[in-house]
Parts: C-alpha cells; structure tokens; sequence
C-alpha cells in the first residue's frame, strides 16, 4: 500500500516557467538513456527539477503521471549538484516497469559530476 503522508515537491524545487526550461536547453548539458533524456545546468542555487513528459511520446495520462511521480521520487532519494535538471520523457518510456525507470533515473543523475559545474 503506498504511503499515506507523501513528502511534498516543493515549488522552489521545481522548475516552472518556460524561460527556465529553455535556458536549460540551450546552455545545458546533455545525458541521454533509454528512457529519458537528462539536460542539466549547473549554478548556485539549489537543485530544480522540470520535466517534460508529452502527450506524443506517452499518450496515457496515467502512465505520464506516474513516469512524474517516479522522476520526482528519484530526484528527491538522489544526492545532487546544485543546478536546473530537466528529464525529457522517451517514447520508450511508456512501456518502461517502474525498476527500470527507476535504475535509469539514478544512473543519469549520478552521470552528472562536479566537473561537469566547472
């Protein structure tokens, strides 16, 4: 049974305006898998998470919503450099079991190294 008391995703750890997510895009840099696609860019300020999962790669709203929860879950159980991270949803992803999405996700993430901050 899930947890009853989910810790909450708070808006400072989000990314929410699209200006945000282009600069991402633009200037980030770039961690592909099989299900998703990684752009992170590093600053001072604390880790934000955008993701973007479309209508076209994952046509069901109910698997969408649950590859955002299990991106969510991932970034919060993962130590990470400060920075904007943007997860980018596959088409593959749509038929993805949640322990492969979920090793995926601690792989791209732990991809990012402080060097990449440099």
């Amino acid at each position: 049974m899930a947890d009853p008391s989910p810790q909450p995703f708070p808006k400072s750890a989000r990314l929410r305006a699209a200006p945000e997510f282009q600069a991402v895009f633009k200037t980030g840099l770039k961690h592909s898998g099989v299900f998703f696609r990684l752009y992170f860019l590093p600053h001072a300020a604390p880790a934000r998470l955008g993701l973007a999962v479309p209508k076209k790669a994952v046509p069901l709203s109910v698997t969408r919503n649950r590859l955002k929860r299990l991106c969510r879950e991932a970034f919060r159980g993962t130590a990470k450099i400060p920075g904007d991270y943007v997860l980018v949803a596959q088409t593959r992803a749509r038929e993805a079991a949640n322990p492969a999405v979920r090793n995926e996700l601690e792989r791209l993430f732990s991809a990012i190294t402080p060097t990449d901050t440099l």
